[in-house]
Protein backbone atom coordinates (compact mmCIF):
# COMPACT_ATOMS: atom_id res chain seq x y z
CA UNK A 1 0.00 0.00 0.00
CA UNK A 2 2.42 2.31 0.91
CA UNK A 3 4.55 1.72 -2.60
CA UNK A 4 1.35 2.54 -4.34
CA UNK A 5 0.73 5.86 -2.34
CA UNK A 6 4.50 7.05 -2.83
CA UNK A 7 3.71 6.76 -6.53
CA UNK A 8 0.66 8.24 -6.63
CA UNK A 9 1.55 11.11 -4.98
CA UNK A 10 4.86 11.76 -7.25
CA UNK A 11 3.65 12.19 -10.17
CA UNK A 12 -0.05 14.07 -9.63
CA UNK A 13 0.59 16.69 -12.81
CA UNK A 14 1.74 14.17 -15.45
CA UNK A 15 -1.68 11.86 -13.80
CA UNK A 16 -3.57 14.88 -14.21
CA UNK A 17 -2.62 15.66 -17.67
CA UNK A 18 -2.96 12.27 -19.12
CA UNK A 19 -6.19 11.70 -18.29
CA UNK A 20 -7.19 15.25 -19.37
CA UNK A 21 -5.56 13.52 -22.88
CA UNK A 22 -7.96 10.60 -22.54
CA UNK A 23 -11.28 11.80 -22.10
CA UNK A 24 -10.54 14.20 -24.61
CA UNK A 25 -9.75 11.85 -27.58
CA UNK A 26 -12.49 9.60 -26.05
CA UNK A 27 -14.54 12.49 -26.88
CA UNK A 28 -13.19 12.43 -30.29
CA UNK A 29 -12.91 9.05 -31.63
CA UNK A 30 -15.40 6.74 -30.59
CA UNK A 31 -13.86 3.22 -29.29
CA UNK A 32 -13.05 0.38 -31.07
CA UNK A 33 -15.18 -2.42 -30.62
CA UNK A 34 -13.52 -4.97 -28.98
CA UNK A 35 -13.40 -8.29 -30.47
CA UNK A 36 -15.62 -10.89 -28.80
CA UNK A 37 -18.57 -7.76 -29.39
CA UNK A 38 -17.99 -7.31 -32.81
CA UNK A 39 -18.33 -11.65 -33.56
CA UNK A 40 -21.72 -11.40 -32.09
CA UNK A 41 -22.85 -8.97 -34.24
CA UNK A 42 -25.74 -10.82 -36.14
CA UNK A 43 -24.60 -11.44 -39.87
CA UNK A 44 -27.51 -12.24 -42.52
CA UNK A 45 -26.97 -16.36 -43.40
CA UNK A 46 -29.25 -19.33 -44.01
CA UNK A 47 -28.19 -21.91 -41.63
CA UNK A 48 -31.28 -24.59 -42.33
CA UNK A 49 -32.23 -28.52 -41.47
CA UNK A 50 -34.78 -30.34 -43.79
CA UNK A 51 -37.18 -32.36 -41.44
CA UNK A 52 -38.22 -35.35 -43.48
CA UNK A 53 -41.49 -37.13 -42.51
CA UNK A 54 -39.60 -40.45 -42.44
CA UNK A 55 -38.09 -39.54 -39.11
CA UNK A 56 -38.86 -38.00 -35.81
CA UNK A 57 -38.75 -34.43 -35.80
CA UNK A 58 -42.35 -32.99 -35.55
CA UNK A 59 -44.67 -35.48 -35.03
CA UNK A 60 -45.95 -34.65 -31.44
CA UNK A 61 -45.75 -31.34 -29.27
CA UNK A 62 -42.37 -33.25 -27.27
CA UNK A 63 -40.21 -33.48 -31.20
CA UNK A 64 -40.99 -29.89 -32.31
CA UNK A 65 -39.78 -28.45 -29.00
CA UNK A 66 -36.88 -30.56 -29.42
CA UNK A 67 -36.56 -29.42 -32.71
CA UNK A 68 -36.74 -25.85 -32.33
CA UNK A 69 -34.32 -26.54 -29.13
CA UNK A 70 -31.76 -27.82 -30.86
CA UNK A 71 -31.79 -25.44 -33.91
CA UNK A 72 -31.36 -22.39 -31.40
CA UNK A 73 -28.48 -24.64 -29.60
CA UNK A 74 -26.70 -25.03 -32.97
CA UNK A 75 -27.13 -21.13 -33.64
CA UNK A 76 -29.32 -21.81 -36.82
CA UNK A 77 -32.84 -19.72 -37.56
CA UNK A 78 -34.03 -22.32 -40.58
CA UNK A 79 -36.11 -25.41 -40.26
CA UNK A 80 -37.70 -26.78 -43.81
CA UNK A 81 -40.30 -29.29 -42.69
CA UNK A 82 -41.44 -31.91 -44.95
CA UNK A 83 -45.34 -31.18 -44.95
CA UNK A 84 -46.10 -33.21 -48.51
CA UNK A 85 -45.13 -36.15 -49.38
CA UNK A 86 -46.95 -38.28 -51.82
CA UNK A 87 -50.37 -36.40 -52.08
CA UNK A 88 -50.82 -35.88 -48.16
CA UNK A 89 -50.56 -33.50 -45.54
CA UNK A 90 -48.77 -33.48 -42.80
CA UNK A 91 -50.76 -30.37 -41.67
CA UNK A 92 -54.56 -30.37 -40.68
CA UNK A 93 -55.65 -28.02 -43.11
CA UNK A 94 -55.59 -29.13 -46.27
CA UNK A 95 -57.49 -30.05 -49.35
CA UNK A 96 -55.32 -33.43 -49.16
CA UNK A 97 -55.95 -36.14 -46.78
CA UNK A 98 -53.88 -36.29 -43.76
CA UNK A 99 -50.87 -38.31 -43.80
CA UNK A 100 -51.86 -42.00 -42.38
CA UNK A 101 -49.25 -41.62 -39.91
CA UNK A 102 -49.70 -43.20 -36.83
CA UNK A 103 -46.68 -42.17 -34.93
CA UNK A 104 -48.62 -38.51 -36.08
CA UNK A 105 -50.14 -37.26 -33.15
CA UNK A 106 -53.78 -37.53 -33.96
CA UNK A 107 -54.96 -34.04 -35.25
CA UNK A 108 -58.02 -33.41 -32.96
CA UNK A 109 -54.56 -32.80 -30.58
CA UNK A 110 -52.49 -31.51 -32.82
CA UNK A 111 -51.59 -29.56 -36.32
CA UNK A 112 -47.78 -29.99 -36.76
CA UNK A 113 -47.46 -27.06 -38.93
CA UNK A 114 -49.53 -24.69 -36.74
CA UNK A 115 -47.49 -25.83 -33.66
CA UNK A 116 -43.86 -25.91 -35.55
CA UNK A 117 -44.40 -22.00 -36.74
CA UNK A 118 -45.52 -20.84 -32.96
CA UNK A 119 -43.01 -22.37 -31.19
CA UNK A 120 -39.91 -21.88 -33.88
CA UNK A 121 -41.13 -17.84 -34.19
CA UNK A 122 -41.19 -17.84 -30.14
CA UNK A 123 -37.50 -18.56 -30.68
CA UNK A 124 -36.81 -16.53 -33.95
CA UNK A 125 -36.49 -19.42 -36.15
CA UNK A 126 -38.19 -19.33 -40.04
CA UNK A 127 -40.42 -22.49 -40.54
CA UNK A 128 -40.48 -22.94 -44.31
CA UNK A 129 -42.94 -25.51 -45.34
CA UNK A 130 -41.81 -28.44 -47.81
CA UNK A 131 -43.74 -29.83 -50.71
CA UNK A 132 -43.03 -32.93 -52.71
CA UNK A 133 -44.47 -31.62 -56.19
CA UNK A 134 -44.66 -34.68 -58.89
CA UNK A 135 -44.18 -38.12 -56.98
CA UNK A 136 -47.61 -38.92 -55.50
CA UNK A 137 -48.99 -42.17 -56.40
CA UNK A 138 -47.43 -45.47 -54.95
CA UNK A 139 -49.02 -48.69 -54.39
CA UNK A 140 -48.13 -49.22 -50.99
CA UNK A 141 -49.82 -46.11 -49.93
CA UNK A 142 -52.10 -46.13 -47.39
CA UNK A 143 -54.37 -43.38 -48.53
CA UNK A 144 -54.46 -45.54 -51.97
CA UNK A 145 -58.68 -44.94 -52.70
CA UNK A 146 -59.11 -42.09 -50.10
CA UNK A 147 -61.52 -39.96 -51.48
CA UNK A 148 -59.64 -36.76 -51.15
CA UNK A 149 -56.71 -38.60 -52.84
CA UNK A 150 -55.51 -37.35 -56.56
CA UNK A 151 -54.43 -41.00 -56.94
CA UNK A 152 -57.91 -42.14 -56.63
CA UNK A 153 -59.45 -40.40 -58.99
CA UNK A 154 -56.85 -39.23 -61.50
CA UNK A 155 -53.89 -41.78 -61.08
CA UNK A 156 -52.16 -44.28 -63.18
CA UNK A 157 -55.36 -46.54 -63.57
CA UNK A 158 -57.55 -44.54 -64.49
CA UNK A 159 -58.30 -43.77 -68.62
CA UNK A 160 -56.93 -40.61 -70.34
CA UNK A 161 -57.72 -37.89 -70.11
CA UNK A 162 -58.82 -37.98 -66.42
CA UNK A 163 -55.78 -39.45 -65.79
CA UNK A 164 -52.93 -36.66 -64.57
CA UNK A 165 -49.90 -39.26 -63.83
CA UNK A 166 -46.99 -39.53 -66.47
CA UNK A 167 -45.88 -42.64 -67.86
CA UNK A 168 -42.36 -44.04 -70.16
CA UNK A 169 -41.36 -43.89 -73.25
CA UNK A 170 -42.53 -47.91 -73.36
CA UNK A 171 -45.68 -46.77 -72.13
CA UNK A 172 -45.41 -47.77 -68.44
CA UNK A 173 -48.02 -45.89 -66.15
CA UNK A 174 -45.84 -44.10 -63.45
CA UNK A 175 -47.71 -42.44 -59.97
CA UNK A 176 -45.84 -38.90 -60.90
CA UNK A 177 -48.01 -35.90 -61.75
CA UNK A 178 -47.55 -35.13 -65.00
CA UNK A 179 -47.67 -31.17 -65.45
CA UNK A 180 -48.31 -31.10 -69.31
CA UNK A 181 -51.78 -31.78 -68.23
CA UNK A 182 -53.09 -28.48 -67.23
CA UNK A 183 -55.55 -30.21 -65.07
CA UNK A 184 -52.07 -31.78 -62.43
CA UNK A 185 -51.16 -27.97 -62.93
CA UNK A 186 -54.58 -26.71 -61.28
CA UNK A 187 -54.57 -29.15 -58.53
CA UNK A 188 -50.72 -28.01 -57.27
CA UNK A 189 -51.94 -24.46 -57.35
CA UNK A 190 -54.91 -25.32 -55.34
CA UNK A 191 -53.27 -26.91 -52.65
CA UNK A 192 -50.31 -24.43 -52.39
CA UNK A 193 -53.16 -21.33 -52.37
CA UNK A 194 -55.12 -23.33 -49.54
CA UNK A 195 -51.86 -23.45 -47.56
CA UNK A 196 -50.84 -19.91 -47.34
CA UNK A 197 -54.46 -18.77 -47.03
CA UNK A 198 -54.59 -21.22 -43.92
CA UNK A 199 -50.98 -20.77 -42.59
CA UNK A 200 -50.17 -16.84 -43.16
CA UNK A 201 -47.70 -17.12 -40.11
CA UNK A 202 -45.78 -18.85 -43.16
CA UNK A 203 -42.29 -17.84 -43.94
CA UNK A 204 -41.80 -20.17 -46.73
CA UNK A 205 -42.46 -22.90 -49.52
CA UNK A 206 -40.35 -24.99 -50.57
CA UNK A 207 -40.49 -27.62 -53.93
CA UNK A 208 -39.41 -30.53 -54.13
CA UNK A 209 -39.07 -33.09 -57.19
CA UNK A 210 -40.16 -30.28 -58.99
CA UNK A 211 -38.72 -32.29 -62.74
CA UNK A 212 -39.15 -35.24 -64.05
CA UNK A 213 -37.90 -38.61 -63.21
CA UNK A 214 -35.58 -38.81 -66.04
CA UNK A 215 -35.60 -38.89 -69.81
CA UNK A 216 -37.88 -41.52 -70.31
CA UNK A 217 -40.91 -40.05 -68.18
CA UNK A 218 -43.60 -37.17 -69.36
CA UNK A 219 -45.41 -39.17 -71.69
CA UNK A 220 -48.77 -38.64 -70.60
CA UNK A 221 -51.76 -38.81 -73.01
CA UNK A 222 -52.81 -35.45 -72.85
CA UNK A 223 -49.08 -33.73 -72.92
CA UNK A 224 -48.36 -35.72 -76.09
CA UNK A 225 -51.88 -34.65 -77.58
CA UNK A 226 -50.90 -30.78 -76.58
CA UNK A 227 -47.06 -30.83 -78.18
CA UNK A 228 -48.49 -32.82 -81.29
CA UNK A 229 -50.71 -30.45 -81.81
CA UNK A 230 -48.21 -27.73 -81.15
CA UNK A 231 -45.97 -28.72 -83.62
CA UNK A 232 -47.75 -29.58 -86.56
CA UNK A 233 -47.27 -33.67 -85.66
CA UNK A 234 -49.53 -36.23 -86.31
CA UNK A 235 -51.80 -37.31 -83.53
CA UNK A 236 -50.51 -41.03 -82.99
CA UNK A 237 -46.65 -39.52 -83.09
CA UNK A 238 -44.48 -40.61 -80.18
CA UNK A 239 -40.80 -38.53 -79.85
CA UNK A 240 -37.96 -40.50 -78.63
CA UNK A 241 -36.66 -39.61 -74.73
CA UNK A 242 -33.77 -37.48 -76.66
CA UNK A 243 -35.68 -35.18 -79.23
CA UNK A 244 -34.64 -31.80 -78.35
CA UNK A 245 -37.89 -30.44 -79.43
CA UNK A 246 -39.67 -32.65 -76.74
CA UNK A 247 -37.31 -32.18 -74.54
CA UNK A 248 -37.57 -28.54 -74.88
CA UNK A 249 -41.38 -29.15 -74.14
CA UNK A 250 -41.09 -30.98 -70.83
CA UNK A 251 -38.75 -28.62 -70.03
CA UNK A 252 -40.97 -25.58 -70.54
CA UNK A 253 -43.99 -27.36 -68.50
CA UNK A 254 -41.74 -27.33 -65.33
CA UNK A 255 -40.79 -24.06 -66.09
CA UNK A 256 -44.31 -22.80 -66.22
CA UNK A 257 -45.51 -24.54 -63.33
CA UNK A 258 -42.53 -22.78 -61.77
CA UNK A 259 -43.55 -19.73 -62.88
CA UNK A 260 -47.38 -20.03 -61.85
CA UNK A 261 -46.53 -21.18 -58.60
CA UNK A 262 -44.45 -18.53 -57.76
CA UNK A 263 -46.41 -15.47 -58.93
CA UNK A 264 -49.50 -17.50 -57.16
CA UNK A 265 -47.90 -17.46 -53.84
CA UNK A 266 -46.88 -13.68 -54.34
CA UNK A 267 -50.19 -12.89 -55.21
CA UNK A 268 -51.41 -14.30 -51.64
CA UNK A 269 -48.68 -13.37 -49.86
CA UNK A 270 -45.36 -10.96 -51.44
CA UNK A 271 -43.34 -11.64 -48.40
CA UNK A 272 -43.48 -15.26 -48.88
CA UNK A 273 -40.13 -16.93 -49.54
CA UNK A 274 -40.14 -19.84 -52.54
CA UNK A 275 -37.19 -21.99 -52.68
CA UNK A 276 -36.76 -25.25 -54.87
CA UNK A 277 -34.67 -28.19 -53.68
CA UNK A 278 -32.12 -28.64 -57.50
CA UNK A 279 -30.19 -31.16 -58.71
CA UNK A 280 -26.59 -31.71 -58.84
CA UNK A 281 -25.86 -35.06 -59.61
CA UNK A 282 -22.34 -35.82 -60.66
CA UNK A 283 -20.13 -33.16 -62.69
CA UNK A 284 -21.05 -30.65 -65.43
CA UNK A 285 -17.99 -30.50 -67.43
CA UNK A 286 -15.36 -27.89 -66.90
CA UNK A 287 -17.87 -25.73 -64.92
CA UNK A 288 -18.81 -23.21 -67.30
CA UNK A 289 -21.51 -21.41 -68.24
CA UNK A 290 -21.60 -23.25 -71.62
CA UNK A 291 -21.45 -26.62 -70.01
CA UNK A 292 -25.29 -26.61 -68.41
CA UNK A 293 -27.23 -28.09 -71.06
CA UNK A 294 -25.45 -30.86 -70.57
CA UNK A 295 -26.24 -31.42 -66.74
CA UNK A 296 -28.21 -33.97 -65.59
CA UNK A 297 -31.06 -31.09 -64.36
CA UNK A 298 -31.17 -30.09 -67.72
CA UNK A 299 -30.81 -32.57 -69.93
CA UNK A 300 -32.44 -35.50 -68.02
CA UNK A 301 -35.01 -34.32 -65.75
CA UNK A 302 -35.93 -30.92 -67.43
CA UNK A 303 -35.72 -28.78 -64.71
CA UNK A 304 -33.53 -25.38 -66.19
CA UNK A 305 -32.64 -24.16 -62.82
CA UNK A 306 -30.65 -21.31 -63.65
CA UNK A 307 -33.10 -20.16 -66.02
CA UNK A 308 -35.80 -20.09 -63.00
CA UNK A 309 -32.58 -17.98 -60.94
CA UNK A 310 -32.16 -15.60 -63.84
CA UNK A 311 -35.89 -14.87 -64.77
CA UNK A 312 -36.46 -14.59 -60.85
CA UNK A 313 -39.11 -17.43 -60.40
CA UNK A 314 -37.83 -18.47 -57.53
CA UNK A 315 -35.83 -16.53 -54.05
CA UNK A 316 -33.30 -19.25 -53.53
CA UNK A 317 -32.00 -22.54 -54.98
CA UNK A 318 -31.55 -25.38 -52.45
CA UNK A 319 -28.95 -27.56 -55.19
CA UNK A 320 -28.58 -31.21 -53.14
CA UNK A 321 -25.01 -30.78 -53.48
CA UNK A 322 -24.55 -34.94 -51.87
CA UNK A 323 -21.37 -35.35 -51.93
CA UNK A 324 -18.70 -37.62 -49.92
CA UNK A 325 -15.98 -35.65 -48.56
CA UNK A 326 -13.70 -38.03 -48.30
CA UNK A 327 -14.32 -39.67 -51.89
CA UNK A 328 -11.48 -37.39 -54.22
CA UNK A 329 -14.25 -37.64 -57.28
CA UNK A 330 -17.48 -36.87 -54.84
CA UNK A 331 -15.68 -34.19 -53.36
CA UNK A 332 -14.71 -32.46 -56.54
CA UNK A 333 -17.67 -32.49 -57.77
CA UNK A 334 -18.71 -30.22 -54.56
CA UNK A 335 -16.16 -27.75 -54.79
CA UNK A 336 -16.78 -27.52 -58.76
CA UNK A 337 -20.58 -27.01 -57.91
CA UNK A 338 -19.68 -24.56 -55.42
CA UNK A 339 -17.91 -22.17 -57.78
CA UNK A 340 -20.69 -23.06 -60.34
CA UNK A 341 -22.90 -21.46 -58.30
CA UNK A 342 -21.23 -18.58 -57.07
CA UNK A 343 -21.10 -17.52 -60.55
CA UNK A 344 -25.06 -18.65 -61.24
CA UNK A 345 -26.99 -16.65 -59.06
CA UNK A 346 -29.07 -14.67 -62.10
CA UNK A 347 -31.40 -12.83 -60.13
CA UNK A 348 -31.82 -14.51 -56.90
CA UNK A 349 -29.84 -16.55 -54.43
CA UNK A 350 -28.31 -19.61 -53.86
CA UNK A 351 -28.12 -22.05 -50.23
CA UNK A 352 -25.65 -24.83 -50.19
CA UNK A 353 -27.66 -27.94 -49.70
CA UNK A 354 -25.68 -30.75 -47.89
CA UNK A 355 -25.63 -34.39 -47.95
CA UNK A 356 -24.23 -34.77 -44.18
CA UNK A 357 -25.53 -37.84 -43.80
CA UNK A 358 -22.88 -38.78 -46.11
CA UNK A 359 -20.00 -37.55 -43.94
CA UNK A 360 -18.37 -37.14 -40.42
CA UNK A 361 -18.93 -34.59 -38.48
CA UNK A 362 -15.30 -32.98 -38.94
CA UNK A 363 -16.43 -33.82 -42.80
CA UNK A 364 -19.04 -31.84 -42.68
CA UNK A 365 -17.54 -28.76 -41.18
CA UNK A 366 -14.73 -28.83 -43.51
CA UNK A 367 -17.69 -28.64 -46.41
CA UNK A 368 -19.78 -25.72 -44.72
CA UNK A 369 -16.83 -23.70 -44.10
CA UNK A 370 -15.82 -24.51 -48.37
CA UNK A 371 -19.64 -23.61 -49.05
CA UNK A 372 -19.63 -20.01 -46.98
CA UNK A 373 -16.05 -18.69 -48.43
CA UNK A 374 -16.58 -16.27 -51.06
CA UNK A 375 -14.93 -16.87 -54.18
CA UNK A 376 -11.39 -14.68 -55.38
CA UNK A 377 -14.36 -12.65 -57.17
CA UNK A 378 -16.13 -12.02 -53.61
CA UNK A 379 -19.23 -13.59 -54.99
CA UNK A 380 -20.74 -15.91 -51.71
CA UNK A 381 -23.32 -17.96 -51.07
CA UNK A 382 -26.49 -17.40 -48.85
CA UNK A 383 -25.76 -20.17 -46.48
CA UNK A 384 -26.16 -23.81 -45.85
CA UNK A 385 -29.06 -26.41 -45.50
CA UNK A 386 -28.95 -29.93 -43.65
CA UNK A 387 -29.78 -33.09 -45.18
CA UNK A 388 -31.15 -33.61 -42.97
CA UNK A 389 -32.04 -33.35 -39.39
CA UNK A 390 -32.65 -36.54 -38.40
CA UNK A 391 -28.88 -37.65 -40.09
CA UNK A 392 -26.73 -34.44 -39.80
CA UNK A 393 -23.55 -36.75 -39.69
CA UNK A 394 -23.13 -40.25 -40.25
CA UNK A 395 -24.17 -42.25 -37.40
CA UNK A 396 -25.82 -39.90 -35.80
CA UNK A 397 -28.53 -40.30 -32.73
CA UNK A 398 -30.34 -38.07 -30.32
CA UNK A 399 -27.55 -37.53 -28.17
CA UNK A 400 -24.71 -36.98 -30.43
CA UNK A 401 -26.99 -35.21 -32.50
CA UNK A 402 -27.25 -32.96 -29.55
CA UNK A 403 -23.37 -32.54 -29.13
CA UNK A 404 -22.72 -31.88 -32.83
CA UNK A 405 -25.41 -28.74 -32.37
CA UNK A 406 -22.95 -27.46 -29.74
CA UNK A 407 -19.75 -28.44 -32.11
CA UNK A 408 -21.62 -26.01 -34.78
CA UNK A 409 -22.17 -23.18 -32.10
CA UNK A 410 -18.52 -23.68 -31.23
CA UNK A 411 -16.91 -23.83 -34.61
CA UNK A 412 -18.19 -22.78 -38.15
CA UNK A 413 -21.50 -21.13 -36.69
CA UNK A 414 -20.05 -19.29 -33.76
CA UNK A 415 -21.32 -15.86 -35.30
CA UNK A 416 -25.34 -15.85 -34.78
CA UNK A 417 -27.03 -15.67 -38.01
CA UNK A 418 -30.37 -14.32 -38.88
CA UNK A 419 -31.88 -15.69 -41.86
CA UNK A 420 -31.34 -13.90 -45.18
CA UNK A 421 -33.33 -10.61 -45.41
CA UNK A 422 -33.50 -10.84 -49.37
CA UNK A 423 -33.46 -7.28 -50.86
CA UNK A 424 -35.93 -8.03 -53.12
CA UNK A 425 -38.84 -9.33 -50.95
CA UNK A 426 -38.16 -6.23 -48.35
CA UNK A 427 -36.86 -3.75 -50.49
CA UNK A 428 -39.01 -4.51 -53.50
CA UNK A 429 -38.31 -2.01 -56.84
CA UNK A 430 -40.38 -4.48 -59.31
CA UNK A 431 -43.72 -5.62 -59.62
CA UNK A 432 -45.19 -8.59 -61.08
CA UNK A 433 -48.16 -9.59 -63.34
CA UNK A 434 -50.66 -12.14 -64.08
CA UNK A 435 -53.71 -12.42 -66.22
CA UNK A 436 -56.04 -14.62 -67.94
CA UNK A 437 -56.31 -14.08 -72.14
CA UNK A 438 -59.93 -13.71 -73.34
CA UNK A 439 -61.82 -12.20 -75.76
CA UNK A 440 -65.25 -11.74 -75.39
CA UNK A 441 -65.48 -13.80 -72.60
CA UNK A 442 -63.79 -16.45 -74.40
CA UNK A 443 -60.72 -18.00 -73.47
CA UNK A 444 -57.85 -18.19 -76.25
CA UNK A 445 -55.03 -21.39 -75.32
CA UNK A 446 -51.69 -20.58 -75.92
CA UNK A 447 -52.45 -16.99 -76.64
CA UNK A 448 -50.13 -14.19 -77.95
CA UNK A 449 -49.86 -12.22 -75.06
CA UNK A 450 -47.82 -8.61 -76.18
CA UNK A 451 -46.51 -6.24 -73.56
CA UNK A 452 -46.28 -2.38 -74.00
CA UNK A 453 -44.54 0.31 -71.15
CA UNK A 454 -45.41 3.94 -72.34
CA UNK A 455 -46.17 3.22 -75.89
CA UNK A 456 -42.88 1.04 -76.25
CA UNK A 457 -42.83 -3.18 -77.19
CA UNK A 458 -41.60 -4.99 -74.83
CA UNK A 459 -42.20 -8.93 -75.31
CA UNK A 460 -44.33 -11.31 -76.02
CA UNK A 461 -45.29 -14.31 -74.25
CA UNK A 462 -47.36 -17.43 -74.86
CA UNK A 463 -50.31 -17.76 -72.61
CA UNK A 464 -50.64 -21.21 -70.95
CA UNK A 465 -53.41 -23.59 -72.09
CA UNK A 466 -55.89 -22.46 -69.81
CA UNK A 467 -55.45 -18.98 -70.92
CA UNK A 468 -53.07 -17.76 -67.52
CA UNK A 469 -50.11 -15.72 -68.87
CA UNK A 470 -47.71 -14.32 -65.81
CA UNK A 471 -44.30 -12.32 -65.74
CA UNK A 472 -41.95 -10.88 -63.21
CA UNK A 473 -39.60 -8.42 -62.37
CA UNK A 474 -41.35 -5.57 -63.74
CA UNK A 475 -40.43 -1.98 -63.36
CA UNK A 476 -43.47 0.02 -61.87
CA UNK A 477 -45.89 1.95 -64.07
CA UNK A 478 -48.43 1.48 -66.53
CA UNK A 479 -48.22 -1.07 -68.88
CA UNK A 480 -50.99 -2.54 -72.36
CA UNK A 481 -51.82 -6.16 -72.65
CA UNK A 482 -52.92 -6.96 -75.48
CA UNK A 483 -54.25 -10.16 -76.77
CA UNK A 484 -53.97 -12.17 -79.92
CA UNK A 485 -56.42 -14.48 -81.08
CA UNK A 486 -55.36 -17.17 -83.86
CA UNK A 487 -58.27 -15.82 -85.55
CA UNK A 488 -56.68 -12.39 -85.60
CA UNK A 489 -59.05 -10.76 -83.06
CA UNK A 490 -57.16 -8.90 -80.21
CA UNK A 491 -58.12 -6.76 -77.30
CA UNK A 492 -56.06 -4.63 -74.88
CA UNK A 493 -55.98 -3.73 -71.30
CA UNK A 494 -54.10 -1.23 -69.38
CA UNK A 495 -52.75 -2.41 -65.93
CA UNK A 496 -51.13 -0.64 -63.47
CA UNK A 497 -48.03 -2.56 -61.75
CA UNK A 498 -46.43 -1.82 -58.00
CA UNK A 499 -43.86 -2.73 -56.54
CA UNK A 500 -43.50 -5.51 -54.18
CA UNK A 501 -46.99 -6.39 -55.36
CA UNK A 502 -48.68 -8.97 -57.84
CA UNK A 503 -51.12 -7.19 -60.33
CA UNK A 504 -54.20 -9.11 -61.80
CA UNK A 505 -55.70 -8.33 -65.45
CA UNK A 506 -58.63 -9.27 -66.55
Amino acid sequence: MSTSHCRRSRYPLRLTVAMLLIVTLSAIVPPATPPAQAQSAPIDQMRAFWVDASNPGYRNHPQVDELVANVVRANANTIIAQMRRHGDSRYNNSIEPRAADRTLAPANEFDPLEYLIEKAHSEGIKVHAWLVVTVTCRNNDPLRGHPQHVCTHHGPGLPDPIRWTTATYSGVQVGDLDFGHPSAIHHMEAVVQHLLQHYPGLDGIHFDFMRYSDQEFGYNRVSLDRFNRAHGYPANYRPRPTDPTWSQWRRDRMTELMRRLYIRSKAINPKIEVSVATITWGGIGSYSPDDWPNSAAYSRVFQDWRAWLEEGIMDFALPMHYFEEGNARSRGWYDSWLAWDRANTGRRAIVAGMGSWLNTTNQGIAQIERALTPDAQGRALSGVAFYSYNQPFAGSNSERRRAFMDQLRATVFAQPARAPVWPWIAYPTTGHLQGMATIDGQIIPDARVSLFKDGTWLRDITASYDGWYGVVELDPGLYTVVIHSPDGRTVQHEIVVKAGMVMSGP
